[in-house]
């Protein structure tokens, strides 16, 4: 075979090779999809209130708008009155902190990029209590060894603001496809801390942050963003197949979602939903459908 020839069938066997093996399929775990283009879903999370707390409240008038224009989960319920629990719950499908797999783990394996950014946590990867208006029991990444025990990982739970954070990454293009957003004690609805009740001031902070994540590349490329709350302590107490988490407002914010949405569910239907849109395994009970799938509201 003379030689320009030979270079030619080289060539042409070679393409076919990278056609039949992607260059992804190296990655443990990860899926076609998952890899060449993967899903932007962001979880936020408020505290203590419950779905008639929040549906119609004048001092919520930011939230009733989206509850209005968006996806509203209208039987949707936390697991226990218990933060550290419910939040433990919506990255592992269990309460216990105790199991190793994560939601962010899975994401990891699978190559999909992810952050957690917590308002007031004084530095990345903090591991101490609480400090000024941060709350660690809110923070359930720093409750998995998996977690921090890896650098890599750990690094990956930030501080709200500044470089590296929630605003910066969405203007800069640079957030990842999977963020989870907690607001401090006074901006999540769980304290007081000013003349404003608390519902308004949390009301207030979504109204602020929220058109960042609306006018940003993120939310353009087909950008999901679920706000729901731990716990209801001061209205319904009942729980949807467990415990006593009360029935939470949950919303669905995308370009697809829209009405009401009025099947039940609780915390695991929630994660569930994540799991299946990055195409990762069901960890723990969100593999149960007794817990429900918040997936058709996206």
């Amino acid at each position: 075979m003379a030689a320009s020839r030979r270079s030619r069938w080289l060539l042409v066997s070679l393409t076919g090779l990278v056609g039949a093996f992607p260059l992804y399929a190296s990655l443990p775990g990860a899926s076609a999809r998952a890899a060449a283009n993967p899903p932007h879903v962001m979880v936020i999370v408020e505290e203590n209130e419950g779905y008639s707390d929040i549906k119609g409240s004048p001092n919520a008038p930011y939230l009733n708008g989206l509850m209005s224009k968006y996806a509203s989960a209208t039987h949707w319920f936390g697991l226990t009155d218990d933060s550290t629990a419910d939040y433990v719950a919506l990255i592992s499908g269990e309460t216990s902190a105790s199991k190793s797999s994560t939601l962010v783990g899975e994401l990891a394996t699978a190559g999909i990029s992810w952050k957690a950014y917590m308002e007031a946590m004084p530095s990345a990867c903090y591991t101490g209590g609480g400090v000024g208006h941060y709350a660690k029991d809110h923070n359930p990444f720093v409750d998995f060894t998996s977690i921090t025990g890896d650098p890599a990982q750990c690094n990956r739970v930030v501080p709200f603001a500044g470089s590296g954070g929630f605003a910066s990454d969405l203007s800069g293009n640079s957030a990842p496809s999977f963020m989870f957003v907690v607001p401090d004690v006074c901006d999540d609805m769980h304290s007081t801390c000013s003349s404003t009740s608390k519902i308004k001031q949390g009301d207030s902070w979504l109204a602020t942050n929220l058109p960042t994540v609306f006018n940003s590349q993120w939310y353009a490329q087909g950008g999901t963003v679920i706000i729901t709350w731990d716990s209801a302590t001061t209205v319904d107490r009942t729980g949807w197949n467990t415990g006593n988490g009360g029935h939470v407002p949950t919303i669905v914010v995308s370009a697809a979602s829209q009405g009401s949405f009025g099947s039940g569910g609780n915390h695991y239907g929630t994660l569930r939903a994540i799991e299946e849109v990055f195409g990762v395994g069901l960890l723990g009970k969100s593999s149960s459908p007794a817990n429900g799938d918040l997936k058709p509201a996206f």
